[in-house]
């Protein structure tokens, strides 16, 4: 088998800036990135504010994927996203706003799709807002202790 495409899980509450993060990388010169995009709703709205590298963003749209109960369309995306013909650099999963980080980073280790691999979870905080938005406990929630960056 050759090189594995690593899967980097983007994550952050509703209206952290995932999708501006994602369109930052995307727009970087020379990266060649494939794009999953999961959104809440029936029409996924973050799919249509991503501007694709190599290829039209695959996008999973009707429920956080975390929540559905059929994951086979994460994997799907990944075996399309996965194809040695693209040559990509990585792939990017941009999460719901309510998906569960550690929860997303276990479905992309154990995928099904051999040609991928477990690229990190990037977590996104609005540093204005943070406080307003996470759990104000003495402990810092699950998905910012299981966050790669």
């Amino acid at each position: 088998m050759g090189m594995r495409v690593p899967v980097i899980a983007l994550t952050g509450y509703l209206g952290a800036g995932k999708t501006t993060v994602l369109n930052h990388l995307l727009q970087a010169p020379g990266a060649r990135l494939g794009v999953v995009v999961n959104d809440f709703g029936t029409i996924n709205v973050d799919a249509t504010l991503v501007t694709g590298q190599v290829d039209q963003p695959a996008s999973i749209a009707g429920g956080c994927l975390c929540c559905l109960p059929d994951t086979d369309g994460l994997d799907q995306a990944l075996e399309k996203l996965s194809q040695p013909r693209l040559r990509l650099d990585a792939v990017i999963v941009e999460a719901s706003g309510v998906a569960d980080p550690p929860h997303l980073a276990r479905l992309i280790r154990f995928s099904g799709v051999d040609r991928v691999r477990p690229g990190g979870l990037v977590d996104v905080i609005d540093a204005a807002a943070y406080f307003d938005t996470v759990d104000t406990g003495g402990l810092p929630p699950a998905r910012v202790t299981s966050a790669s960056l």
